[in-house]
């Protein structure tokens, strides 16, 4: 079957495969942040080095510097967009079988680091091509079903990536957890092979070429960017701080690496789902700067409750749970409004780019907030850490709330527009 086929692709086989794709850029992000930080406790890693497990968002924080190139780029009998994204599942299924027979003597935190980032940089570049394939393949009225799908697909991938190989990790050991990823990844690929773009798709690329490229020194001199960098840079700062660590405190206090690995399911799924919804509506019904600001300080006040299990030195699995479910509810519906937020500052001119900048620009400092994270839980303690990051989390939801009042009050009110549609 070639890639430009005249029949029309049924809209969900194409959902189908968008699906799934998210589903797969996930795993290595569930990996890196729920499963591994309490696998490599067991195996006696300090905290210090868990924290630098942050690294492995560096490809998300920098893929707007190749996103040209996978526009630009592909093409065969698989089609544009999936000549990037069939070799980057191969890559996966390559890198989690590498992981799995590595020798347990081999197992060092720059091995186990650089094969992660090999693994998120794939995905990365899978992502653009993703979602180009989205746009290009689906019509304006299926666009609010890809967008759910991104969502719960993405959080679907961090479960198998967080909570289900920790679970086989727990009955099979090391190589059993990394198998069932490499199985997972291969299962992934049979949408990918099994369903052709649209003809269309080529000539649309091939029609943008032609207009005026969209570039950061554009974005760097609208009003309010210096602004929305340090919202984007420092609205989730302080619960990754606490998120990233959660999983070395729960091994510590007790809990085995299944019962931390439903914890972080738990966690995923709440901010995805109840989270999301929760946030949708408080856009709609409040507007996406209330929601952000009372969103965002009530999710941090919430980080405090990891105070009370770290100072009592002990933990149950549903303290824990009920822990997660507050913070993930609160922290989903402010990530909700944040986000809506940048949809509706950035360019109509180059949407693409401002809001990619966004993203990379909270990439970047979430992989600060998870050194500084290890540091501060490494030679202070988890308790030190748990009240930190609440401070610290009040002291810049109130800096946001300035600029956001400035920018609503002195901007064209940029942050409210659109706020019912980019909220969906």
């Amino acid at each position: 079957m070639t890639a430009a086929d005249d029949r029309p692709v049924p809209a969900w086989r194409t959902l189908l495969l968008i699906g799934t794709l998210y589903v797969s850029q996930g795993i290595p992000m569930g990996l890196g942040f729920i499963a591994l930080p309490a696998i490599l406790r067991t195996l006696g890693w300090s905290p210090q080095e868990i924290g630098f497990l942050g690294v492995i968002l560096v490809p998300w924080a920098v893929k707007f510097l190749w996103a040209p190139l996978v526009d630009r780029r592909g093409g065969g009998w698989l089609g544009a967009r999936r000549s990037w994204i069939a070799p980057a599942q191969l890559a996966l299924v390559a890198i989690y079988l590498l992981l799995a027979v590595l020798p347990t003597s081999q197992q060092s935190l720059w091995t186990v680091l650089g094969l992660l980032l090999a693994a998120n940089f794939v995905s990365a570049t899978q992502d653009i091509a993703t979602d180009g394939l989205a746009v290009e393949m689906l019509r304006a009225t299926e666009l609010g079903w890809a967008n759910g799908l991104q969502i719960g697909g993405f959080s679907l991938g961090m479960i198998i990536g967080g909570a289900l190989t920790v679970i086989a990790y727990e009955h099979g050991g090391w190589q059993t957890s990394f198998l069932v990823l490499a199985v997972a990844m291969i299962l992934t690929l049979v949408p990918v092979l099994t369903t052709t773009e649209a003809r269309g798709s080529a000539a649309s690329r091939q029609d943008s070429t032609l207009r005026s490229l969209p570039s950061l020194a554009n974005m760097l001199r609208r009003p309010g960017a210096r602004a929305m960098l340090f919202i984007a840079g420092t609205f989730y700062f302080c619960t990754t701080m606490v998120s990233s660590m959660k999983g070395p405190f729960l091994v510590d206090a007790g809990l085995s690496l299944t019962e931390a690995g439903i914890v972080g399911g738990t966690s995923a799924a709440t901010i995805s789902i109840a989270g999301a919804g929760l946030g949708s509506f408080l856009v709609h019904r409040f507007g996406a700067t209330r929601t952000a600001i009372w969103g965002g300080a009530v999710s941090v006040l919430l980080l405090g409750l990891w105070l009370i299990p770290a100072v009592s030195k002990a933990v149950d699995l549903r303290t824990a749970i009920a822990i997660t479910l507050a913070i993930g509810l609160a922290s989903g519906a402010a990530y909700v409004a944040f986000f809506t937020i940048f949809m509706a500052w950035a360019s109509p001119d180059q949407s693409g780019t401002d809001f990619t900048v966004l993203q990379c620009t909270e990439s970047w400092t979430n992989i600060a907030a998870s050194v500084l994270a290890g540091q501060i839980a490494g030679t202070m303690g988890f308790a030190a850490l748990f009240a930190i990051a609440p401070i610290l989390g009040l002291v810049l939801i109130a800096l946001i709330a300035i600029l956001l009042f400035r920018l609503d009050h002195g901007a064209g009110k940029v942050t409210q527009a659109g706020t019912a549609d980019a909220a969906c």
